[in-house]
């Protein structure tokens, strides 16, 4: 299988790393890349040819292509992306504005490609684990959920594109969209959104997003202010899980912790790292020629809603209600299922007692 990334920056490192790991099968044939030097680097590194522009690739030399470019090009490089192949991976979020959403859902939708977008809570072990135990009951019917995502500014993005709201989205959509997806996910769409922000001038800095659901309510923190020691300069992550029988803990890395009534249990996890779960069921999916409605553009919308309520709560200062379940997730229609069923036993064995 053959793969061309487009942009050799941290992302596109990062993608073609795990790619390498699933062996000879699966190999990187292109970078498209308009800065030499960080293209030549690249195809250096990954034995691949250099072209700058994505036209440059004749349709069929791929059989995928990864797009890991700035946020606000992501929606003309999936157009062009699908001009040159029917499979396309596109680092989330797919785009910034609900008409560029519904334009890209059309072009999708209408054609004979596919596009899977890069939303890796959904693949890394931890995150997995907990949504595999929240399902089968472990802690009964979810009440609260709390996330964070916190680090020192971040100053890696070629031209720091990724403090300037305009190109990323800001903090919402760049960093807090990782847990508002999780959450999503989990448990589909809330009724009500509520945001608050903090900047600094024009720099999104702190964030929390609240989402209220029935019977549970979620808190989703979000920073990019933190101190430049700030654990030891490394982005920290926490997830909590509380239900009516005990409660999930996961801080990164290869445990988690079941907490209960009657103590607590340590969950080993698979060592595989999130973004190659991630692209390797991508691969599969191309190779299988099926949809990754795992992450499948219709599997965010209603994670872009959540995020795009957010962003009008915060500038309106009111919450914003939303109606009705997510129309098109259908990895959200069986979480909101089995959250139904754990709602409804733990009804009836409150009535029992």
């Amino acid at each position: 299988m053959r793969i061309a990334i487009w942009g050799a920056g941290k992302m596109g490192q990062v993608h073609g790393n795990a790619y390498r790991k699933m062996g000879g099968d699966v190999e990187i044939g292109y970078v498209i890349e308009r800065d030499r030097e960080k293209a030549r680097a690249f195809a250096k590194g990954f034995n691949c040819i250099w072209i700058e522009t994505i036209e440059e690739l004749e349709r069929g030399s791929v059989d995928a292509v990864d797009i890991c470019l700035p946020t606000h090009l992501h929606p003309d490089a999936v157009i062009k992306s699908l001009g040159s192949s029917d499979a396309v991976f596109c680092e989330k979020p797919l785009c910034l504005e609900r008409e560029t959403y519904e334009r890209l859902k059309k072009a999708v939708g209408t054609g004979p490609g596919t596009v899977m977008i890069g939303q890796v809570l959904r693949f890394w072990n931890g995150y997995v684990k907990a949504k595999e135990l929240l399902d089968k009951g472990a802690v009964g019917a979810p009440r609260m959920i709390a996330c964070s995502r916190r680090q020192k500014m971040p100053a890696w993005s070629d031209g720091n594109w990724l403090i300037d709201s305009a190109k990323s989205g800001g903090l919402l959509m760049d960093l807090c969209i990782h847990d508002v997806d999780y959450v999503y996910w989990l448990l589909g769409r809330p009724k009500r959104v509520s945001c608050e922000i903090v900047k600094r001038e024009t720099v999104t800095l702190h964030g929390m997003v609240t989402l209220a659901y029935e019977g549970c309510c979620a808190a989703i923190t979000g920073s990019w202010g933190m101190p430049e020691s700030f654990n030891g300069g490394e982005l920290a992550a926490v997830l909590e899980i509380v239900g009516d029988q005990g409660m999930i803990t996961y801080r990164g890395g290869d445990t988690l912790e079941l907490i209960g009534e009657k103590g607590r249990e340590t969950v080993r996890l698979g060592a595989r790292d999130g973004y190659e779960e991630e692209l390797g069921y991508f691969v599969q999916c191309v190779r299988d020629r099926v949809t990754p409605a795992r992450s499948d553009i219709l599997s965010v919308e209603g994670t872009m809603e959540i995020l795009w309520a957010a962003e009008q709560a915060w500038r309106t200062s009111r919450a914003v209600e939303l109606e009705g379940p997510g129309r098109s997730d259908g990895c959200s229609q069986e979480s909101r299922r089995a959250a139904s069923d754990r709602m409804a036993a733990a009804e009836r064995a409150a009535g029992s007692k």
